[in-house]
């Protein structure tokens, strides 16, 4: 296979819609050594990702059930697929609940992503409003969770917010982005869906929640998506208190805007690395019990509540 790759920058999606230009950007070409495919267990039904150790890539659409066969000779098991959002960019033709079911049926894990509104203090122009930020973040939820519902993703599946990149020193943004991201996690649990979080490690959004992260009122999103594009395949980074999100609830984008070949078949991506378990998480609402698994363009209930 051969990779052709960019420098780092925003995530696909927001790539693709809100910076529609990137000057000077690096093109380098490498060819990279072809490795057997993972391990898949076929017919998978499970929440999604689940509990998954290796490589995923994401890519703006979904790509069509024939180029997701070829890439079962790739070493991704997993896949990121953009479900929603205001700011989500690319047409997805291809994301419907049958593909959905076929992909699964091939053994492929997803990490469903949501391209909600932005900060308020970044330069995009759906962004949240300070004064209504926690309204604003459940209703995303409530999209979030019907869309991921008629996908037909299982519950306690995890959605992740793609928040891209603010500026630090601005207190009301970064309060407007926490209420924003809390309540998003808070409406998703009532759903039955686990939360999980996009930022790059030069965002302040990384240290916002790193900030918050134990304080009371906060919901924490229950996985850290954070960028990195160093080419490192792992989930640690000094920006990230070894004690936060732990044990296996993060996953690392390691390398940005790039093609890859695999079974004749060329696709622009992302690649990731994951390292995530399915908790055993206690909400307000509910015990989750573990089990099984977005410019370049413009950017299930609870399960059964306890006590």
């Amino acid at each position: 296979m051969t990779t052709t790759s960019t420098w780092p920058g925003l995530r696909r999606a927001a790539r693709r819609l809100l910076t529609a230009a990137v000057v000077g950007m690096l093109l380098a070409t490498t060819a990279v050594t072809a490795v057997a495919g993972p391990a898949r267990a076929a017919g998978y039904t499970g929440p999604h990702p689940g509990t998954f150790t290796g490589l995923g890539f994401d890519t703006c659409a979904a790509p069509s059930d024939d180029a997701m066969t070829a890439w079962l000779k790739s070493p991704y098991g997993a896949l990121g697929i953009y479900i929603g959002g205001v700011n989500r960019g690319c047409k997805q033709a291809n994301l419907t609940p049958g593909w959905v079911a076929k992909q699964q049926a091939k053994g492929w894990r997803f990490f469903p992503l949501y391209v909600g509104l932005q900060a308020p203090c970044s330069s995009y122009s759906r962004r949240i409003d300070p004064a209504q930020a926690a309204a604003q973040g459940r209703t995303a939820a409530d999209d979030a969770a019907t869309k991921a519902r008629d996908l037909g993703l299982a519950a306690l599946s995890t959605i992740i917010l793609d928040m891209e990149r603010y500026p630090a020193g601005n207190a009301a943004c970064s309060t407007a982005v926490l209420e924003f991201s809390s309540a998003w996690t808070a409406r998703l649990h009532e759903h039955g869906y686990l939360s999980g979080l996009y930022t790059d490690v030069a965002s302040a959004g990384l240290a916002d929640h790193v900030a918050a992260y134990s304080r009371a009122g906060h919901v924490r999103p229950d996985l850290l998506d954070f960028a990195n594009w160093d080419g490192v395949r792992t989930t640690t980074d000094p920006k990230v208190p070894s004690t936060h999100w732990v044990p296996k609830r993060r996953m690392k984008q390691y390398q940005g805007d790039h093609h890859e070949t695999w079974g004749g078949v060329r696709i622009n991506i992302d690649s990731n690395y994951l390292d995530v378990q399915l908790p055993a998480t206690r909400h307000r609402s509910a015990t989750v019990p573990p089990g099984r698994p977005w410019a370049r363009a413009l950017w299930a209930r609870v399960a059964q509540a306890v006590r």
